[in-house]
């Protein structure tokens, strides 16, 4: 748990000069964890509410998930403490509507600041005053709590919960599986510590946070290009970057295909072989990843390239600019990111303030990313930095500039291909088909 402390000491002489000394030292232990804590978000001029569910889902040795701590995660996001591996009822109701990381946040205060109150909580409880600031009195994520996040491990890294779904279709005429969507917390994590600059040609590691360019060191600006420079099924950070492997893009009209690398950050989510990848679900199940992602109907804007991998039947030309000239629908290599177990995640998803925070409804906490990196250099080419989160969304008006959010994560902005940004993959965890693992 986070800044967690413990005040105490019996004082037999000067029992009144002892006890304010006593209530100033508290006083100031909490004013000091209170700036600590504001310090540490990367969010200027604010807090940062962070929930944690603690310690690892999985288990990378034995390949197993830890049955107490699925359960402990499915009953934060739900509110339901009946909510477990054994009992995915209310769980998929809950799929079937769709929930979004604003109502997991509303049940997670809501489910502490009432175990709080109680003199024995469950075997899943934790008491609200475990965490660093207490849940809001109302329970729920009002419209001024921008800066909540909940926070969970899985496999050794730092994700969010954004949004609880369905599969299209459930396998074997069952119903459709439960998939909870996470996105990685910051493109900083502790077990990336010490990891090279210099370890891919156009991405690397500074202070534990990684960077990566878009593409293999070209860009154009036509967007009618075989492959257009910011089309993301074709790209250098989806293909390498992630670990996803395929084809990638070294100009307009060429291209280069590459394996898998074990050593990868990312290897464990996308090999089979570490046991993991069978409990993931990729885009190509996921109905509102295929159609429906349109920043003309959420933001009021033309739509962007990348959004969605259905083909035109699916995401037609009507509202992108100059007669659907930067819609690559049926290009080449576009859908190609479908049978990505990690993928970067669209504007339409993440959102870019607190009035449009998209599908998932996120707050800036988890919008945001940490700014510490003091080197500005990244990859075998050498490559600038610009401190961004990277989106899979490219610009509807260039193929040279893709999607990026602001630091604060308050904000977003196209930018030219000519720097790398800070790399956060989000992925679609399948609880159905890990419940059944731990079910007995």
């Amino acid at each position: 748990m986070r800044r967690k402390f413990a005040g105490g000491g019996i004082f037999d002489k000067l029992k009144y000069t002892g006890f304010v000394c006593l209530f100033l030292f508290v006083i100031a232990c909490t004013m000091t964890n209170i700036v600590l804590a504001a310090l540490s978000t990367g969010i200027e001029g604010g807090f940062s509410v962070i929930y944690d569910v603690p310690q690892d889902l999985w288990d990378r040795v034995s390949q197993i998930f830890d049955k107490s701590n699925v359960n402990k995660l499915l009953w934060q996001i739900s509110g339901d403490s009946t909510a477990t591996v054994d009992n995915m009822a209310p769980i998929e109701a809950l799929a079937a509507t769709r929930m979004t990381s604003a109502d997991m946040i509303a049940n997670y205060n809501k489910v502490n600041a009432a175990s709080a109150d109680e003199d024995s909580a469950s075997a899943n409880a934790a008491s609200a005053s475990d965490y660093l600031i207490p849940a809001n009195d109302d329970y729920s994520v009002s419209s001024k709590d921008y800066n909540a996040e909940i926070i969970i491990e899985f496999c050794g890294l730092k994700w969010t919960p954004v949004y609880l779904s369905t599969t299209n279709e459930g396998k074997d005429g069952e119903p459709h599986d439960v998939i909870l969507t996470l996105w990685l917390t910051d493109n900083q994590q502790d077990v990336w510590t010490g990891r090279a600059a210099d370890e891919g040609d156009y991405y690397g590691f500074l202070d534990g946070a990684l960077y990566s360019d878009w593409s293999a060191n070209w860009e154009a600006e036509n967007p009618t290009e075989t492959y257009p420079a910011n089309m993301y099924g074709t790209s250098y950070i989806r293909v390498v970057t992630l670990n996803n492997g395929g084809t990638y893009a070294t100009s307009g009209t060429e291209a280069t295909t590459v394996g898998q690398s074990k050593d990868s950050a990312f290897a464990t989510f996308t090999m089979p072989e570490f046991g993991l990848t069978q409990y993931l679900v990729t885009p190509e199940q996921v109905s509102w990843q295929e159609s429906g992602q349109s920043a003309k109907d959420l933001f009021g804007r033309k739509d962007d390239p990348n959004d969605n991998w259905g083909d035109k039947t699916k995401v037609p030309d009507t509202g992108f600019v100059e007669n659907g000239k930067y819609n690559y629908a049926d290009k080449e290599g576009n859908d190609a990111w479908k049978n990505d177990y990690i993928w970067l995640p669209s504007l339409c998803e993440t959102g870019y303030d607190n009035t449009y925070n998209g599908f998932w409804k996120t707050s800036a906490a988890q919008r945001s990313i940490e700014n510490s990196s003091e080197s500005r250099r990244i990859g075998k080419d050498n490559g600038s930095i610009t401190m961004r989160s990277m989106l899979r969304s490219g610009d509807c008006m260039r193929a040279d500039y893709v999607g990026t959010l602001f630091v604060d994560g308050n904000g977003w902005s196209n930018l030219n291909l000519f720097s790398s940004y800070g790399v956060r993959p989000a992925l679609h965890l399948n609880l159905t088909a890990v419940a059944k693992s731990l079910h007995k």
